[in-house]
């Protein structure tokens, strides 16, 4: 399974600093920074599998 950026399109691993906006889409951390003036405000942000396992995107 591949989870990619919302900004960049690149596939976001499990160990790199993410951001999950209001609308549940993950960018990566720099991403989102550096657009952050046109995008959602954001939920929750921290390590790409603690995001994962924070809103059980991981369960089987």
């Amino acid at each position: 399974m591949g989870i990619n950026c919302i900004c960049c399109h690149e596939k976001i691993q499990l160990k790199e600093e993410v951001v999950l906006d209001l609308a549940n889409s993950l960018y990566h951390a720099n991403c989102y920074s550096e657009f952050s003036e046109n995008l959602l405000e954001w939920k929750d942000f921290g390590g790409m599998e603690d995001i994962l396992n924070k809103y059980n995107y991981l369960k089987l």
